[in-house]
């Protein structure tokens, strides 16, 4: 199997994100006399904001405020107890509002995603059985991973989406018995592309011993009947008893907070009684769980698929845009997540530096979340801009590329080189497979 290295690289890491902080890209803060929304507030200056995950901009939507606010005037700011003792009735409702969002699959709240999936991880496998990561899988899954190799699982990693190099190992896999877990993103949170999830299902059919893992933090909300997310409408809204699947409450959905949705009451019992974090870590406090309970009856509504198409229609206008620039974006055109490739390390400091003097708040993509050599400019697309602000955004974006590739003695045969098949051919439209 065509497996790649971990790339846990501290000191090169840490060489790049000292100097992204030293140029001013990174590590940022904004300050205490404005909301976060259309704009943040950086250093004194408004920028317009298009590097937040709340897709559909419910973190400052007024019924959320007020669930936040009459759970703590009814129940506190703490509910500091085990769940394994006692669970707060504001959290099993929460769970029954989110079971009916997901078509009445059993579903586990956490107060973090990545808490989620240290519960549930080791949970789900055992001795004998294979992990295999996606390259690209958020890092917290990749955290969590490591535990299930201290319980004599084997873990490796293949190149982003090579299905083939999966179905290499389904095929040498004997029949034990033991599963082949492969763990991946819905929605990849750098590159905003997505996972094959129809080919999945096909490899699914074909291979017994095959199970998979889907963290879709990223695809919620914004996609989907209820806002189920991009996974779990793929999957036609029913789980396999062979899927697992994690997301996020605090996204899209508006609040904070992790998700299990399983296939199974069984499953989902185990890991109720055996997944660490549901017994020694905090539940989700009462202003939380009363938020994300006024979110969660907001998504069972048809006032989600109006945010939904709010969203989709900047999102079109925005491809429009990109196609007609010329630019070399990565990222699946029906998601909210823009990857616009720049290569080098040194690149994507000059382009977001650039987009910062401009007023533009945006994200600096590099090692470690992506490999070394396939930096980038992330944006990501809310409610909360219009299409001014996309244009503006997209023409400035357009007007410092190459003067930002100049700047680092590249040229765009470099950027090519670096991301391959990931970038599609020049002049051509990207391909959508949301």
């Amino acid at each position: 199997m065509a497996t790649v290295p971990y790339q846990s690289s501290a000191d090169t890491a840490e060489r790049l994100i000292a100097e992204a902080m030293r140029q001013g890209t990174s590590h940022l803060a904004t300050g205490l006399d404005a909301p976060p929304g259309t704009y943040l507030r950086i250093g004194g200056r408004d920028l317009v904001n298009f590097g937040t995950c709340g897709y559909l901009s419910l973190e400052q939507d007024e019924r959320i405020r007020r669930g936040a606010v009459d759970a703590t005037e009814r129940f506190g700011v703490q509910f500091s107890i085990s769940r394994s003792y006692v669970a707060s009735g504001l959290n099993l409702e929460l769970e029954a509002l989110l079971r009916e969002m997901y078509a009445d699959h059993p579903v586990l709240v956490y107060s973090s995603t990545s808490l989620c999936h240290i519960s549930v991880l080791p949970t789900l496998m055992a001795a004998g059985d294979t992990a295999v990561l996606d390259q690209q899988v958020h890092f917290s899954v990749q955290t969590a991973a490591q535990l299930v190799r201290q319980q004599g699982v084997e873990l490796a990693m293949v190149r982003h989406n090579d299905l083939d190099a999966l179905e290499r190992r389904l095929r040498r896999s004997p029949s034990t018995g033991r599963k082949v877990w492969y763990l991946i993103d819905g929605v990849y949170s750098m590159f905003g592309d997505v996972a094959p999830i129809e080919d999945l299902a096909r490899l699914l059919e074909t291979y017994p011993a095959l199970h998979l893992y889907v963290d879709d933090a990223h695809g919620m909300s914004w996609f989907g009947r209820h806002g189920a997310g991009y996974v779990f409408e793929k999957l036609g809204r029913r789980l396999s008893e062979r899927v697992v699947l994690i997301s996020t409450l605090a996204k899209g959905f508006g609040t904070i907070g992790g998700v299990a949705v399983f296939p199974t009451e069984e499953l989902c019992g185990r890991v109720r009684i055996n997944g660490g974090p549901l017994m020694y870590s905090h539940p989700l406090p009462p202003p939380m769980l009363g938020a994300a309970i006024a979110s969660a009856r907001i998504h069972l509504s048809d006032r989600i698929e109006a945010l939904q198409a709010e969203l989709a229609e900047r999102r079109e206008y925005c491809n429009e845009l990109l196609t007609a620039s010329g630019l070399p974006v990565v990222s699946d055109p029906g998601t909210p997540i823009y990857f616009i490739a720049l290569g080098e390390p040194e690149v994507s400091y000059s382009m977001v530096r650039r987009m910062l003097d401009e007023g533009f708040y945006v994200n600096q993509s590099s090692f470690p979340v992506v490999p070394l050599k396939k930096s980038g400019l992330r944006f990501t697309l809310t409610r909360h801009v219009d299409r001014h602000h996309i244009r503006g955004l997209i023409e400035a974006v357009a007007r410092h590329f190459p003067q930002a590739l100049q700047e680092a003695g590249r040229t765009m045969t470099d950027v090519r080189a670096a991301f391959g098949r990931m970038l599609p051919e020049a002049g051509a439209k990207p391909a959508r497979t949301g």
